[in-house]
Order: structure tokens, then C-alpha cells, then sequence
């Protein structure tokens, strides 16, 4: 009889440390803002001089900006943002749909019905927690067709640039690199 209740508690005791609430009642676990550990956009170089960097944003609203334009101005930039642009920058991922599209749209077989060269590639990266899948888009610019997603991914740029400030930061070091009389740092 002694056994069995123990096995008894020992089996109530496995199942409550199951459950994710650990068995407390009243007790809720903090509400996820993000869809996401962290998103990253990245561009690359161009014939044009284009700007190339990463921001990398984390679910916890960290700002990370590096990249050989940022490390040629003066280093990389750490920011943080609120909760309101973390649920914002959630959301136009959401109404981009980066799950829909393809992995890279680069070639005729990905959808480009024309291709420039010579033009920057845009990629968006999307990490997840863990048992959730990860997604990375590729985009080149000079990669144009009915099917290319290039306005929902600009759509998103444009939502998360005023959130993280990359557009003005960018400038800012621009800026300061012409005042201080340097040249623009070779592409890579």
C-alpha cells in the first residue's frame, strides 16, 4: 500500500512539473510580442555605392547595427526600442508573409522575368525558438516578374526603418565621414 501511494505522488509530481504553468494556478507566462528570437536585414554591395550593413533586431528590442559601412564610420551601433515597435515591426512581418515567399529570387527560375545587374541583394532572416522553422528571403534587386515579392519586402523595410533608425543612422555616418574628409570604404 505504501508503495503505491508513493508511486502515485511520484507520478502527480512528473505530470505538474509538465505542465507549463508548473501547476500554479492564476499564474500566466508573459506575453510574446514577436513571432521572432531575432530579424535580421542585410544589404549587400552595388555598383552604385550602396550602402552595405546588417540590423539585426532581437525579441528582447535590441538594435544591432554592423557591416562594413558602420565598421568604416566609426563601428558598429547598439540601440534599443520599446514594446510598441517590437508589436509594430511583428505585425508588418505578419502582413509581409515571408513564409509564403521563396528562399531567393535571384534567377529566371525563381521568377525573374528581368534582371539588372549590378544591384545590391536584400535578405531578410527570421530566427525562431526552438521546434519552430527558421526563414530567410533573398531578394536581388535587379530581379523583377510578376511573382517577385519585391514591394511586400520593401513594404517591410519601410515599416522597420523608422522603428530602428537605420535610415538616418546611415545618413548620420555618411555625413560624418564626408566632414571628416574621408573616402567611402571599398565595397565587400
Amino acid at each position: 500500500m505504501r508503495a503505491w501511494r508513493t508511486s502515485i505522488v511520484v507520478a502527480a509530481a512528473l505530470l505538474l512539473s509538465a505542465c507549463p504553468d508548473g501547476g500554479q494556478r492564476g499564474r500566466k507566462a508573459p506575453r510574446q510580442l514577436t513571432d521572432f528570437d531575432a530579424l535580421t536585414v542585410e544589404q549587400s554591395a552595388c555598383l552604385f555605392n550602396c550602402p552595405v550593413f546588417e540590423v539585426k533586431i532581437f525579441s528582447d528590442g535590441r538594435v544591432r547595427h554592423s557591416g562594413p559601412t558602420f565598421e568604416f564610420s566609426g563601428g558598429a551601433h547598439e540601440s534599443r526600442i520599446g514594446q510598441r515597435g517590437l508589436a509594430q515591426i511583428a505585425k508588418a512581418l505578419r502582413t509581409a508573409r515571408l513564409d509564403d515567399m521563396r528562399d531567393r529570387y535571384r534567377e529566371e527560375v525563381d521568377g525573374c522575368t528581368f534582371l539588372a545587374t549590378d544591384m545590391s541583394t536584400i535578405t531578410v532572416g527570421l530566427t525562431r525558438g526552438r521546434g519552430y522553422r527558421n526563414k530567410s528571403v533573398e531578394l536581388y534587386t535587379g530581379c523583377v516578374g510578376p511573382t517577385v515579392p519585391t514591394e511586400r519586402i520593401n513594404t517591410l523595410i519601410k515599416a522597420i526603418d523608422p522603428i530602428t533608425g537605420t535610415s538616418t543612422l546611415l545618413e548620420q555616418r555618411k555625413q560624418a565621414s564626408r566632414q571628416n574628409g574621408e573616402q567611402s570604404a571599398p565595397a565587400r
